[in-house]
């Protein structure tokens, strides 16, 4: 976790959290006059002072008893920091100044031993346990429960790279490794894991399978659960070991128990990933298809059905792609040339597509190449070149830092993803943008995009946007509502509750029509059996059938 972050928004960026020209014209065009809504570094103080507080349910002295040998703080303010994520309403609640649980300790395990214990005098005295790595959670998967007790279980301390095995291409790691610190051992040896999420910066591994994260480049190198070999989890009962062979036959694969299982049923210590030879070539292509986002989702589809399709395929839709020109793309006299050709052209309105090819082999990538073009040439595409490309990848991981400026400026921005068959792609695009412009108005903006995709479907990630407001608890209310409504429109389309983000808590009470009374006593009877006390992150993923935490 990034400790000297502000409280009540993701980080200071590299240049600082404020809004380029650009951006700050297409909001104002958009979205209204920006009203200054409180920001971070004013409100954390006020925030901190209504929820630091020395009344912790857990004194030291208890602390040393309970927790031997293992690091662990009382302070306050680091408690604060461990006490929820980082969703927009997790975020405001920060610059509100709102009144929140803290957890009343966090400890710092060093070893998969010192989780065990944790969990043992946890499990023995009831206290609650919120497992926590880098705690980007936007589904209110890590936000401290009301409950008598909580200790947060951090994995800071547990980020050691264990082993590389070259000869089998496999990586094994400890849960609280970063991805930028695995990313950079790899590198240095000739290797990567190729799972880049926009929370690559502060996510860590534990995070990833414990919300089946997918990463931007999940076409080439897969999902976490493709790249999930085996793991070690600390269990309030003991240790449970999971996969750790190429393939088998010994029942159901248990690694699928730990995969997005959010810590309600145990903490990931340690995991053997699958890894790749590091990239020797890499190129980026972008082209606008003519026509609707439905003409894109085609494309897309194309791409992702052939052998060889590319590292990363995105596709953007209409209302994504002119923001996308509009904030990012050349301005001026140039600017207006560029727009004149694309509608000579034909091309806008459109949904911008950007293709990456990344090999160890040039022949493969200029195979991978000649296919893509190919396709996208058929498709009747008109090439911008590979600069668009080039300049996303640069910027890929720079959203949460201008999402913090947005809401310096007063600005409700948020985003929900989700997934569906291609069949069923463009009814669920256009319903649940249809249902984003009705609940928050004429001043709100919403737009989406196509970054991950199968050969059966695809998902959808929309960002929403709206005007600013004066008092930010009236712009949690406004997203509070739009959500509720965003979440029956999509068990109406048939989608998924959600597609790498997670279940949470924010999600939790939609996930039983998603997977059936069954499927619920299932995840009952697994919590039951790993963690018989319900210690393990109340209230996430699943509740007791009498509907307690």
């Amino acid at each position: 976790m990034d400790h000297g972050a502000p409280l009540g928004a993701w980080g200071e960026a590299p240049s600082g959290r404020v809004l380029d020209p650009k951006t700050e014209a297409f909001a104002r065009a958009r979205l209204g006059e920006p009203l200054g809504a409180p920001g971070p570094s004013e409100t954390a103080g006020r925030g901190a002072g209504q929820t630091v507080h020395d009344n912790s349910a857990l004194t030291p002295e208890r602390m040393h008893a309970l927790f031997p040998g293992v690091e662990w703080s009382l302070e306050a303010s680091l408690r604060a920091r461990f006490s929820r994520g980082m969703s927009y309403l997790n975020l405001m609640s920060w610059r509100a100044g709102d009144v929140v649980r803290l957890p009343d300790a966090v400890v710092f395990p060093t070893s998969h031993d010192d989780v065990l214990k944790v969990l043992a005098a946890c499990s023995a005295q009831g206290i609650a346990v919120v497992p926590v790595g880098g705690g980007t959670s936007v589904t209110g998967g890590v936000d401290t429960p009301n409950l008598n007790t909580v200790v947060v279980c951090s994995l800071d301390r547990m980020s050691e790279v264990q082993n590389l095995d070259t000869e089998s291409g496999i990586v094994t790691v400890q849960a609280g490794a970063t991805g930028p610190q695995l990313e950079s051992y790899l590198k240095d040896r000739g290797w990567t894991l190729g799972h880049f999420p926009q929370s690559f910066e502060r996510a860590t591994i534990g995070g990833y399978i414990a919300t089946r994260s997918s990463g931007q480049s999940s076409s080439g190198y897969g999902r976490i659960e493709d790249l999930l070999v085996g793991a070690e989890v600390a269990t309030p009962v003991g240790t449970l070991s999971v996969g750790g062979y190429p393939a088998s036959a010994t029942g159901p694969d248990l690694r699928h128990v730990v995969l997005g299982s959010e810590g309600a049923l145990g903490i990931v210590t340690s995991a053997d990933l699958r890894v790749r030879a590091f990239p020797t070539f890499r190129e980026y292509s972008a082209a606008i298809v003519p026509g609707d986002f439905s003409a894109a989702a085609r494309v897309v589809r194309a791409l992702t059905r052939s052998p060889l399709r590319p590292t990363i395929v995105r596709a953007s839709d209409e209302a994504e792609t002119k923001a996308l020109l509009t904030m990012s793309g050349p301005g001026g006299v140039l600017g207006g040339a560029f727009s004149m050709y694309m509608r000579m052209r034909r091309a806008l309105p459109g949904s911008l597509i950007i293709v990456g090819w990344e090999s160890e082999s040039a022949t493969t990538l200029a195979a991978m190449r000649a296919f893509a073009r190919e396709t996208l040439a058929d498709a009747g595409t008109v090439s911008i070149g590979g600069r668009p490309g080039r300049s996303w990848v640069a910027s890929r991981f720079l959203g949460p830092y201008q999402r913090d400026a947005m809401m310096d400026a007063g600005y409700l921005v948020e985003t929900f993803e989700t997934v569906v068959v291609w069949s069923a792609i463009d009814d669920t695009h256009h319903t649940l943008a249809e249902v984003v412009r009705t609940q928050l108005g004429d001043d709100s903006y919403v737009m989406a995009h196509i970054s991950h995709s199968y050969e059966v479907g695809a998902s959808l990630y929309f960002t929403v946007l709206a005007g600013a407001r004066s008092d930010p608890r009236a712009s949690m209310d406004r997203w509070r509502s739009a959500k509720a409504a965003i979440m029956d429109a999509l068990a109406e389309c048939g989608a998924a509750v959600s597609h790498h983000h997670g279940v949470g808590r924010d999600h939790r009470d939609f996930l039983p029509a998603a997977i059936g009374p069954v499927g619920e006593d299932i995840l009952r009877a697994m919590k039951t059996t790993l963690d018989p006390g319900w210690i393990m992150n109340p209230g996430a993923l699943v509740t007791r059938s009498d509907g307690q935490r």
